[in-house]
C-alpha cells in the first residue's frame, strides 16, 4: 500500500510548478549534514543568492542556519523534489521522476580504489540495483570527478553518458584551509588541544566481520610517539554501515569518533591516518601528513570486490600483521612518502586544489540564472 501511495505523490507532485531559487540536497541516504554536498551548501550559503537550500535527512540537529530540513523518509521529500530547480547528491537518489528543466548534480563519495557498480554488479546482494543505478544515471546532468581515474570510472562503470566535470571533490576543500576542525574536533571527543590525533578510518566488510580490525591500539600509540614523538591518541571511526558494531572493537584506550558527523573534519584534525581499502586515505594524502595502510585479508577483499589498482602500486606502507603496522611507523620515511604521494598523484590524475566548491556553485548558479 505505501509503495502504491509513494507512487501516486510522485505522479501528483509532477503538476507543481518547479522554483528556480530551489536546491534540494541529501547526502548519504539522508544520514545528515555531510561529505561533498555539506561543502557546497556551504559556499551556495555565502554566495547569499536568495536561494531556497533543502536538506533531505532524518538527522537535522547539524544543520546551520539558511538550511532548511525536511525528513528524508516521508512524503515531503518528494514534494521538495519535485519542485527544486537542482538537486544534489552524493548517492544515488531512487527519485522516480526528474520534470524538463531540472538539474541533478552527483557528487559521488571518494576516489575508487576497490571496483564499484557495474564492475561489481553481480557481487551485490539486491538484484535490483542496476535498474535502480540505471535510472538515476540517466537523470543525471553532471558528474563532479577529482580525477582522472574517477572520470573514466564514470564514463564506463555508472551507466551514464553525460557530462563529466573535473572540478575536484569539494568536501576536500576543508583539508586545503585553516577551518578550526582541530580544536572542534579535540573539544567534542574530550581530546587535550596538545594531542597527536591518529585516525583508524577501515571500510566495512560484506559479512560485517570485525576480524580485520583487531589491532593494539597501545603498541600502536608507543610506535608513533617514538617516531614523532609527542602524545598521541588512537581515534576510531568505523564505516556507516557497520557503525552499530563499534562498541565491540574492545580497543585498551581509543576514542570512538565513530557517530561523528563529518569525517572531512576528522581528517582536517588528524595527524595520521590508518585505513585499508577506504577512499579516506587519498583524501587525507593530499594534507601531506603520513599515511599507513593496514590490510588483514587482502585475499578475501580481492575476491569478494577487487580493486582498480593494485595495492603495491598505492603510495602508502602497507602492513598485513599489527607487528608489521608498528614497523611501518617507526620507520616511516616523510621525503619518500611525499615522493611516492606526488608521483601517484601525476599518474592517476588527482586535480585537488581546494576549490572544488566554488566551481561546482559557479556551475549551479549559472545554470539558475
Amino acid at each position: 500500500m505505501m509503495k502504491l501511495l509513494t507512487g501516486l505523490w510522485w505522479l501528483i507532485c509532477r503538476l507543481f510548478p518547479v522554483k528556480k531559487n530551489k536546491i534540494v540536497i541529501s547526502s548519504y541516504y539522508g544520514r545528515g549534514y555531510s561529505d561533498s554536498p555539506k561543502a557546497i551548501a556551504d559556499e551556495l550559503l555565502r554566495r547569499n543568492a536568495g536561494l531556497d537550500i533543502v536538506w533531505l535527512t532524518d538527522n537535522p540537529k547539524s544543520l546551520p542556519e539558511g538550511v532548511r530540513a525536511v525528513k528524508y523518509s516521508g512524503l515531503g521529500r518528494i514534494y521538495e523534489l519535485s519542485t527544486a530547480k537542482v538537486w544534489i547528491d552524493n548517492c544515488r537518489k531512487g527519485a522516480r521522476f526528474k520534470k524538463s528543466g531540472q538539474i541533478y548534480m552527483q557528487t559521488w563519495h571518494g576516489f575508487a580504489l576497490k571496483r564499484i557498480e557495474k564492475d561489481v554488479v553481480d557481487k551485490l546482494p539486491d538484484p535490483n540495483y542496476e535498474a535502480y543505478a540505471v535510472r538515476d544515471s540517466w537523470q543525471t546532468n553532471l558528474i563532479v570527478s577529482n580525477s582522472a581515474h574517477m572520470t573514466e570510472i564514470y564514463k564506463n562503470s555508472f551507466w551514464y553518458s553525460g557530462e563529466v566535470a573535473e572540478f575536484g571533490s569539494p568536501r576536500n576543500d576543508v583539508l586545503f584551509r585553516e577551518s578550526g576542525a582541530g580544536g572542534k574536533v579535540r573539544r567534542a571527543l574530550g581530546i587535550e588541544s596538545s594531542a597527536m590525533i591518529v585516525l583508524y578510518a577501515p571500510t566495512f566488510r560484506v559479512d560485517h566481520s570485525l576480524e580485520p580490525y583487531r589491532l593494539d591500539d597501545a603498541a600502536l600509540v608507543d610506535a608513533l610517539e617514538a617516531r614523532f614523538g609527542g602524545k598521541w591518541v588512537f581515534v576510531t571511526r568505523l564505516h556507516p554501515n557497520i557503525a552499530r558494531l563499534s562498541g565491540e572493537l574492545n580497543y585498551k584506550n581509543a576514542v570512538d569518533a565513530t557517530m561523528y558527523d563529518d569525517i572531512q573534519e576528522l581528517l582536517s584534525a588528524s595527524d595520521a591516518i590508518i585505513s585499508d581499502y577506504s577512499s579516506v586515505i587519498f583524501d587525507f594524502a593530499l594534507t601531506g601528513r603520513p599515511c599507513f595502510q593496514y590490510a588483514a585479508d587482502i585475499d578475501a577483499y580481492r575476491r569478494d570486490r577487487n580493486f582498480y589498482i593494485p595495492l603495491d602500486k598505492l603510495p602508502f606502507p602497507l602492513s598485513v600483521t599489527p607487528d608489521e603496522l608498528c614497523d611501518s611507523i617507526r620507520n616511516f620515511n616523510d621525503g619518500a612518502f611525499s615522493e611516492k604521494w606526488k608521483s601517484f598523484a601525476g599518474q592517476y590524475g588527482i586535480i585537488e586544489d581546494g576549490q572544488a566548491s566554488r566551481r561546482c556553485a559557479d556551475w549551479i548558479l549559472e545554470k539558475i540564472k
